[in-house]
């Protein structure tokens, strides 16, 4: 079973990465993120305790668990793009995303994304244990 909420929270911080790279390579976006093999995969772990967090809250916070999967994304993506942003931003692997409009959309845009796919797995996995 938390095979299936690792893949999902897998595929929601690849696409994450993907979102900032395609940014990054369009020069929308100036966070200067130079993604090693060993960042990629710090990047995957820390998506995947994320992923594990906001899995305990939607099963112990009955209003999380009936709400519905996008503003729960949306709100989840924000909340971990205000804590994740600001301690990468000081320890200065990436620019201040607030120093530029686009970068700072951008940047938030992937993180929403994040924040969706992993609340849609979280929501599709309990549906299907259940029904099982």
């Amino acid at each position: 079973m938390y095979l299936k909420y690792s893949l999902g929270f897998l595929v929601a911080s690849l696409v994450q990465a993907g979102v900032v790279a395609l940014t990054e390579s369009m020069n929308i976006s100036s966070l200067n993120v130079h993604m090693t093999f060993s960042q990629l995969l710090i990047h995957v772990i820390a998506g995947q305790a994320a992923g594990y967090i906001l899995l305990f809250a939607m099963r112990k916070i009955g209003f999380i668990r009936g709400a519905s999967t996008l503003p729960v994304g949306i709100i989840w993506g924000m909340l971990v793009w205000a804590i994740i942003i600001p301690i990468n931003s000081a320890q200065g692997k990436i620019n201040a995303p607030w120093s530029n409009t686009a970068t700072l959309l951008s940047s938030m845009i992937a993180f929403i994304l994040y924040g969706i796919i992993s609340a849609y797995t979280i929501k599709v996995v309990d549906t299907k244990k259940l029904a099982v």
